[in-house]
């Protein structure tokens, strides 16, 4: 029986406000890739972080306690506001192609869900030259760490060797103070490029040698002792100049490389302009508009859970 324009006032944006809360509530409790990221909440267009930085290390209680090993870094990240909208033929409503439309808001759900999959993945990419809160860029090999330096990153490809160094590097980093921080990377992230090679590296119980013009050894096969080390993460948002690069990540620490700010007081919104809202659109085109208005943004936050392979 078709929706009669009585129906429509009635059921239509409670019953696809509902489609679409649901369809995007499933998209980030079963995304991998939200992981990555300290979730912080916030009820300010802008927030600052002071709180950065390696925090200090237990020493034994013998005299007054010594604040130490938490250096006067800070930064800030803002909030931006991102929508998207569908349009909806009236015709359709009265047409009895619900369905139709409630699988467009599915889909919607699924693209808003994605878009921070997205910012989350450009921010890795951008990371070689955007800075962090110590004043460098993200993944450098000039980090201040009290009177040294140190380093996040590395310009070799992704090979069994390079992936066992940067592990190495992340596990040795330590404090202003020279304590190890405990780093222990649990995560590789690539784009598709690399999908395979990374499962070689990550997921193969064996890795065999071949040789080649330079070291005509035969072929042997070893166990891989990297097997089962690392969760693999393929983004499809690592491309173009992003192809070759590479990712570790320690997601295990409360503060993580990347920090996803999201306001707690604007939730993400789903509304409509139809009839019911006397818009134009809809009266002059027989159009109705349904659409999502989110605020979030995507900042850095510890550069020692991240280690960068910039391969160009």
């Amino acid at each position: 029986m078709p929706i009669t324009t009585s129906d429509m006032r009635e059921l239509m944006l409670p019953g696809l406000r509902a489609e679409f809360a649901l369809a995007y509530r499933n998209e980030i409790d079963n995304s991998t890739f939200e992981s990555l990221a300290t979730v912080i909440q916030t009820t300010q267009p802008s927030q600052r972080y002071g709180w950065l930085g390696a925090a200090p290390a237990m020493r034994e209680f013998t005299d007054e306690r010594r604040p130490t090993g938490l250096a006067a870094y800070s930064t800030t990240i803002e909030d931006k506001t991102f929508e998207a909208t569908i349009a909806v033929e009236r015709k359709a409503l009265e047409d009895d192609q619900l369905d139709v439309i409630r699988l467009r808001i599915r889909d919607l759900a699924s693209r808003v869900a994605a878009h921070r999959h997205q910012l989350l993945a450009e921010a890795l990419g951008q990371g070689f030259s955007a800075t962090g809160y110590d004043g460098v860029p993200f993944f450098s090999n000039s980090h201040p760490t009290g009177p040294a330096t140190a380093s996040n990153v590395t310009s070799d490809a992704l090979a069994e060797a390079s992936l066992a160094a940067g592990i190495t590097t992340m596990m040795s980093l330590e404090d202003d103070q020279a304590v190890p921080l405990g780093i222990v990377p649990d995560t590789l992230v690539v784009g598709p490029k690399l999908q395979w090679l990374a499962r070689e590296l990550v997921e193969s119980p064996v890795v065999v040698y071949r040789g080649n013009d330079v070291d005509t050894a035969p072929s042997t096969p070893y166990k891989n002792v990297i097997q089962g080390r690392l969760r693999l993460i393929v983004s499809p948002y690592l491309r173009g100049t992003n192809d070759d690069r590479w990712f570790l990540l320690d997601t295990t620490r409360a503060v993580r490389g990347l920090i996803l700010q999201q306001r707690s007081d604007v939730p993400v919104e789903f509304s409509a302009l139809d009839s019911r809202s006397g818009s134009e659109s809809a009266f002059m085109r027989d159009l109705f508009y349904y659409g999502v208005r989110a605020r979030y943004n995507v900042g850095y936050g510890m550069w020692q859970a991240a280690f960068g392979g910039d391969v160009l």
